[in-house]
């Protein structure tokens, strides 16, 4: 009688524990794949948002000086038109490049920052078979 409680209660343990590691490692997957989207997104943003800025100071680097002279107001207007559009992108892609700058570096180190720690939970968690001379059997693992 003792036998099969033993045996009935390591047949309900293991029939819990073995759906329970399924659904974890199920779960660290599935967050290492969202988070590895944030990560490459993050970074994608951050070299996006490197190029606007490049991008911008170059635009407001090649504007003519004397657009930037208060002295001459009778100057041609199509120039001034021209170089007024240019500084006003490139201070628009400055703008927003730095933005995008800052966004991606957060998400991306975030991102890095999560994956890492869910694949060390996943690879914490670990179901084997014992099998020599003097034990038989199953063996759960799990570290932190």
């Amino acid at each position: 009688m003792i036998m099969k409680q033993i045996t009935l209660s390591f047949v309900l343990v293991f029939c819990l524990i073995i759906p329970s590691l399924a659904q974890d490692g199920q779960l660290y997957q599935r967050k290492i794949d969202q988070f590895n989207k944030v990560k490459n997104a993050g970074w994608t943003m951050t070299g996006i948002g490197g190029g606007l800025a490049v991008v911008g100071t170059v635009l407001l680097v090649t504007t003519d000086d004397t657009y930037w002279n208060d002295d001459d107001y009778y100057g041609d207007s199509d120039d001034e038109m021209d170089e007024a559009i240019q500084a006003i992108g490139g201070i628009v892609c400055i703008g927003v490049g730095i933005g995008l700058i800052a966004g991606g570096v957060t998400m991306g180190s975030i991102g890095s920052h999560k994956v890492k720690s869910y694949k060390n939970k996943l690879n914490n968690l670990s179901l084997g078979m014992v099998y020599n001379s003097k034990q038989q059997g199953l063996k759960l693992t799990y570290r932190f």
